[in-house]
């Protein structure tokens, strides 16, 4: 089953974030305000470190926010057009 155009995993935490300031959270998760919002707009994505405050500071599952960005990694590098490739092993 194909995946249909995920979200950024920053746009699902800006639903997260909604009665905080981009400024508080991102003090409270020890980073810029700069590198927060650079998440919450798409521009950047989740790394391991940053899913495991979010997940410390949220009470999600370690692993979740960095799904979230792979699923949405594969499915924009899907939309774009590829060479064609050839099997490496028979």
């Amino acid at each position: 089953m194909r995946m249909h155009n995920p979200a950024h995993p920053g746009e699902v935490l800006q639903e997260w974030l909604i009665d905080i300031s981009v400024t508080e959270a991102a003090r409270k998760l020890g980073i810029t305000r700069v590198h927060l919002s650079r998440i919450l707009h798409g521009h950047m994505g989740i790394s391991a470190d940053m899913d495991l405050r979010l997940s410390a500071s949220l009470g999600t599952t370690p692993g979740l926010w960095m799904k979230m960005q792979l699923n949405y990694d594969l499915w924009q590098a899907e939309q774009k057009p590829r060479p064609q490739v050839e099997r490496l092993v028979a």
